[in-house]
Formats: structure tokens, sequence, C-alpha cells
């Protein structure tokens, strides 16, 4: 997981430098696929850039058309982004507020529930410093909404009341499911290794 993150992080890193094209499908909402290559999505983008080929003309689709973008590379690895809706804490109440826009998620588990993490790069900006983080997200399949799950700022993770928060969250999230909810209330979520502590408990336990 540590290893997708990662390669996740560096292939942004990548095209935000150079600005290409890199191979991609688009599914659209209306269950046409579009096979050629399109610029990496960030999470705040109401469009996307794409070519049938190298030597094709550039158009741009509303981020409102997609529900998917694939990325594979030559290795094999997939990175998959999700156009949803996000249900987010408030860092002193804990109250969730829902989302009216819909924002590009990087799906980085998807067997029987999804998480999926958002990229801030942050601002330098004197007005408005916002530092570099990665905030994760949790929801069913099939759901077009991810529920704010924890945290993490730069290279420090940030506690946001963490443990309460996720147990909170599944609550909203798993209403249905009570095995899972037993299982997350059960379990002492430190910030370190939520994330893996999170996907043991989905592999474990799937709600029919």
């Amino acid at each position: 997981m540590k290893k997708t993150i990662f390669l996740f992080v560096a292939l942004l890193m990548v095209s935000a430098a150079q600005a290409k094209y890199i191979k991609a499908i688009l599914y659209m909402n209306d269950g046409s696929q579009k096979k050629g290559l399109a610029e990496m999505v960030e999470y705040k983008d109401s469009n996307v850039r794409f070519k049938a080929d190298e030597n094709a003309k550039s158009e741009k689709f509303s981020s409102s058309l997609i529900n998917k973008i694939e990325y594979p590379n030559e290795s094999g690895f997939i990175t998959t982004m999700e156009f949803l809706y996000l249900t987010s804490a408030n860092g002193f109440s804990g109250k969730f507020s829902n989302a009216k826009n819909k924002f590009w998620f990087n799906i980085i588990y998807d067997n029987g529930v999804k998480i999926g993490q958002i990229l801030d790069k942050g601002s330098m900006q004197t007005n408005n410093f916002r530092a570099t983080n990665t905030s994760y997200y949790f929801g069913n399949i099939g759901d077009e909404n991810l529920v704010f799950g924890f945290n993490s700022m730069g290279n420090v993770i940030k506690k946001y009341a963490s443990d309460s928060t996720i147990k909170k969250m599944s609550k909203v999230v798993f209403v249905n499911c009570s095995n899972i909810n037993e299982a997350i209330e059960n379990k002492t979520f430190k910030l370190e290794t939520a994330l893996d502590q999170l996907i043991t408990i989905f592999d474990k336990i799937k709600c029919k």
C-alpha cells in the first residue's frame, strides 16, 4: 500500500513538472470509453484534457461527463481517479458537511469498500499559506460520496482526532453494516498505521 501511494505521488510530481499527456482511459457517464492520452487530473480540476494519440488535436471534456479515469503505466500499475462527492469533518467540532461539487479522488483501495485520497500541494502565498497534506476518505462501492477519515500533513502526521473521527465516519458510512462498525469501534487507530488498520478490517469483513 505504501508503495502504491509513493508511485502515485511520484507520478503526480513528474506530470506536474513536464505537463505531458500520458496513457489514459476515460470512462464516460454515458457508458462509453475514450482511450488515448490525457493529462493527470488534480482534485479540483473541472475539465480533463485528452488526445486520441500524440498527433491528435487536444480536446477538453468537462469532469462532470466522466466518472473514472485510469492511467496505466508500462509496468502494469494503474492509477485510478474517480469523480465523487465528499463529506468532510470540521477539525475542531468534528461536524460533517457534504460537498456540493465533486472532486477527483485517487482510489487506493477498492474491495467492497473504497478508500480515496486527495493530495493538496498547498500554497506558499503569504496571505493564503497551506501546508502540503493528504486526506483519506472512505465509502461503500456504488456510492457517489466518500467520507473524511484522517489527514497527514507534509512529512509529519498531523492528528485531527483521528481515532474518534474514523469511528464517527464508520457510523455514517456503514450504517447498515454492524460488523464493520463493531470492528472499527473496538480498534484504537494511530495515524501512522490507520490506513493499514482499516484495510485489514475491510479485507476481513464484508457487508452483504
